[in-house]
């Protein structure tokens, strides 16, 4: 009986043992895109600016150049996906290991899909978001082009997926490769229309606007007005995990849209 007692309570005190380990490797939360789903700003590193993910499935990493050059900073725009409790895989980048995520922070390792032998370590804080509303969270996801102004526009060079944050990004991601990064913000309270900017220091008082004429969890639908040509209406339709990792320069975009607006600089 007591070698009985005595075996038992070993078992106790592994099991106590273990559950404690993975307490301290395992991040606070758990690794969901609910969790994840924000802009983070990159503390310790000068070659990251940030990481963002949405909870369409797409990450954008923006890092800086090591050349000297105008276009001093590079977009990584892709897919990822969520393996177990701690790690996440970004299409054509890399692994990232968590080693802690909460409301405020996030901290990770990278290994690099060209680099597996390097280990990289990111502290980064989460940017502030807009204040979540019905319409936010609806706009607040990857959204496919499917018409301007009733023209389809599949397999022609209009072709394109753009992305909206609550961080107050807006990324347009053209079929050949080339992109566009900017910046968006609600006009007022209502929330129907929106004022972007492809400024990297914007002055919302100048900014152009454009208006929200549907908005569901099925379409999206922007008119945008010119004052010397014709109006465009974009039709969007949201999408989850269908594009493959570009590298491009943040102002490398090209004359595709007819005008410049809102989904061309």
């Amino acid at each position: 009986m007591r070698n009985l007692k005595q075996i038992l309570l070993a078992i106790l005190v592994l099991t106590f043992i273990t559950a404690c380990d993975k307490d301290e490797n395992d991040p606070k939360e758990t690794l969901e895109k609910a969790t994840i789903s924000a802009k983070w700003n990159v503390n310790n590193s000068s070659e990251y600016e940030s990481f963002e993910f949405n909870e369409s499935g797409n990450y954008i990493v923006l890092k800086n150049s090591t050349t000297k050059s105008t276009n001093d900073q590079i977009i990584l725009f892709g897919t990822y996906e969520i393996i177990g409790n701690t790690t996440i895989v970004l299409s054509d980048f890399g692994t990232l290991t968590i080693a802690d995520v909460n409301e405020n922070s996030i901290n990770f390792t990278i290994q690099l899909t060209s680099d597996p032998d390097n280990e990289i370590i990111i502290n980064a804080s989460k940017q502030t978001q807009m204040e979540s509303t019905t319409n936010t969270e609806l706009l607040c996801r990857t959204w496919e082009l499917i018409s301007i102004n009733g023209e389809d526009v599949a397999g022609t060079e209009d072709e394109l997926t753009v992305l909206f944050s609550a961080a107050g990004t807006y990324f347009v991601s053209y079929s050949d490769g080339e992109s566009g990064l900017a910046q968006w913000k609600w006009k007022d309270e209502l929330e129907t229309e929106f004022l972007y900017s492809w400024e990297e220091e914007p002055n919302w008082e100048e900014e152009d606007f454009v208006e929200i004429t549907e908005l569901t969890n099925s379409t999206l639908k922007i008119l945008e007005k010119f004052e010397d040509d014709e109006d465009e209406l974009y039709v969007l339709a949201p999408i989850v995990n269908t594009k493959s990792a570009k590298i491009n320069s943040s102002v490398d975009i090209t004359e595709k849209i007819s005008k410049t607006g809102l989904l061309k600089k």
